[in-house]
């Protein structure tokens, strides 16, 4: 919805215009007016900034940073607070007046009314900062799941924070590569936990709020907690279902609220499906549903989508990819995103989100998250199953299937060794494996132990809800949604949703061997079943076609010696056996290895 920067300076060494300036750098997440107050005390200086798109309550009365009319609390605030017209007029009861029709001014409200407790009340994505000149401090949050991201720095005269890295950079602070966390990267593709690929940046951890003194520069980092002691789980699968369609329902109806145009993008998959038919159930106005298709046949899901949209009788639109589109794509890919993104799913969402930004819609609801609540990966029954069958294999066995393999034996290792299901699920999904990762970097690497006390399919969900959700999918929706500004929300993310799943006995998220069970037999009432899965094959990309063609020029570029030269992070040799592999023999496994390795390259290229 907006991007958000700030900072406390106790050097009294930043400017407004400094301030000014990393703001103006996330520009594309606004569009709708920039704001800022910057204020000079006797111990330190203080400023809040923000690019503001206006997707609730528009008027200029809602511009940001946004104070109160006691003058004692500003706000920053990039998100949307889902229920809050109910908050409004539970405020309202209690005597407060609103100058806006606004959910930042009720967000700043009910900080005011309830103080930390307001996580209690809020169903909402968001990233935020109030300056507190009553408390003197300066009270930052970040929501549930990690949606809305938020990045920081601090020392012992400084903190900045901002909605971006691109931000950050901004001010004063050493553009150092974080050589741990570039490792972990080549692993997953993702940066983990807290950790960026600047040494001295770091996420503010979701679900977490920090609380800073002003004039001591002390603070609190605590992490919230709004879960629903009340919530029942029903005693029979009936009830189950009847409880998930409810709690389904009202987080996709919730998260349509808007003064603006809403849209979907429609695949051909469940997920996407259930949330365009709930919303047209309950709207008369015929929903936007967009569809993206590729030139092979194949490959493109936009014929099942678009009788998905026929039969929901959606105001429906396809854009199909090319390959000058993709190569568009990968070239914007260092514009996009301010760090490496090891997802190659992020060149079609660039393209389909940058021919929808063309249309008059400003809100898109999305299904991230949908995977892992409703158990739908494939990977989690591969998992599963290569866990069972190596379990049972004598060592003797697994020795000898590796002294024989031809490929792939340090990835083979990993898995047949593992020590529990999430270390077999995260060796078979991983990039490199970790012997691969030292060879490449040329030194020792720091593992990092995968401990679990239960072999189950929740082991994994858990996994991806933690790691892989909030640091690849949201980031990946949120960048490219808000790099053409439009306000990318989490339609299946609501906190009693996400809850509710995470209590239910393992047994159903794989019923009769059939993944996303609960999904299925809720969207089926809206949507015959015969329809649904008459083409169920899973969104897929012709990622290998493409590297082996069109992305080869960029393989070259980016790494020839002379260009892995320029920072030395990498083992030329082992570059150069990667890419002769996967010109001898193009494969998706060494694909995805040199995917990541170009990311990298153009990042650098770009930031250092």
């Amino acid at each position: 919805m907006c991007g958000i920067t700030g900072f406390i300076d106790y050097q009294k060494s930043i400017s407004e215009d400094d301030l000014v300036n990393a703001s103006a750098a996330i520009r594309h997440r606004g569009g709708d007016g920039f704001g800022h107050i910057y204020e000079t005390q006797e111990k330190y200086n203080v400023g809040l900034a923000n690019e503001r798109l206006a997707t609730i309550d528009p008027s200029n009365n809602s511009r940001q940073p946004f104070t109160t009319s006691c003058g004692n609390y500003t706000i920053t605030f990039n998100g949307t607070i889902y229920n809050y017209l109910e908050l409004r007029a539970t405020l309202i009861k209690y005597g407060i007046t609103f100058n806006t029709l606004s959910d930042t001014e009720v967000l700043v409200e009910c900080y005011k009314k309830w103080g930390h407790q307001l996580f209690e009340k809020i169903d909402g994505a968001f990233a935020f900062a109030i300056l507190d000149r009553k408390l003197q401090q300066l009270f930052l949050a970040r929501d549930t799941m990690g949606v809305k991201p938020l990045y920081f720095y601090r020392d012992e005269f400084f903190f900045a924070f901002s909605s971006e890295l691109r931000g950050m950079l901004q001010f004063p602070i050493e553009k150092k590569t974080n050589t741990i966390a570039l490792e972990k990267y080549l692993r997953r593709g993702y940066f983990f936990g807290d950790e960026t690929i600047f040494e001295k940046i770091q996420k503010f951890q979701k679900q977490h709020y920090l609380v800073i003194d002003l004039n001591s520069g002390n603070f609190l980092e605590q992490k919230f907690d709004n879960s629903t002691s009340s919530l029942e789980i029903p005693d029979n699968e009936d009830g189950i279902i009847a409880k998930v369609q409810e709690l389904l329902t009202e987080s996709i109806l919730g998260r349509n609220v808007a003064d603006v145009n809403v849209g979907v993008m429609l695949s051909g998959g469940y997920h996407s499906a259930a949330v365009a038919a709930i919303l047209q159930k309950n709207q008369a106005k015929k929903l936007r549903t967009f569809t993206l298709g590729f030139e092979e046949k194949r490959l493109s899901e936009a014929p099942y989508a678009n009788d998905i949209a026929k039969h929901l009788n959606t105001n429906h639109s396809e854009y199909y990819i090319t390959s000058a589109d993709a190569v568009a794509s990968l070239e914007h890919m260092p514009q996009i995103f301010d760090e490496p993104m090891g997802d190659i799913g992020a060149i079609p969402l660039a393209f389909l989100i940058s021919q929808i930004a063309k249309e008059d819609v400003k809100v898109l609801l999305g299904t991230e998250g949908g995977n892992e609540l409703f158990a739908s990966y494939s990977n989690y029954k591969k998992a599963m199953w290569l866990f069972q069958r190596t379990t049972k294999t004598p060592t003797i066995l697994k020795n000898f299937s590796l002294v024989f393999s031809k490929k792939k034996k340090t990835s083979l290792k990993e898995v047949l060794f593992s020590s529990n299901l999430l270390h077999t699920y995260e060796s078979a999904c991983s990039f490199y494996p970790h012997e691969d990762i030292a060879n490449l970097v040329n030194k020792e690497i720091t593992t990092f132990a995968l401990n679990s006390n239960r072999n189950d399919i929740k082991s994994l969900i858990n996994f991806d809800l933690q790691n892989y959700l909030p640091n690849s999918l949201l980031l990946k929706s949120d960048r490219t949604s808000m790099y053409h500004g439009i306000d990318s929300r989490d339609a299946l993310l609501k906190t009693d949703l996400v809850e509710l799943l995470s209590k239910l006995d393992e047994k159903w998220f794989s019923k009769e061997g059939s993944l996303k069970y609960f999904l299925k037999a809720i969207t089926h009432k809206y949507i015959p079943k015969n329809l649904m899965d008459k083409h169920q094959r899973g969104f897929r990309i012709p990622f290998v076609q493409w590297m082996n063609t069109i992305y080869k020029p960029y393989i070259e570029e980016y790494l020839s010696p002379e260009q892995l030269d320029k920072h030395r992070f990498f083992n030329i040799v082992e570059v150069f056996k990667i890419k002769t592999r996967f010109y001898v023999n193009a494969n998706s496994y060494d694909a995805k290895k040199l995917w990541l390795l170009i990311q990298f390259q153009m990042w650098y290229n770009k930031y250092l």
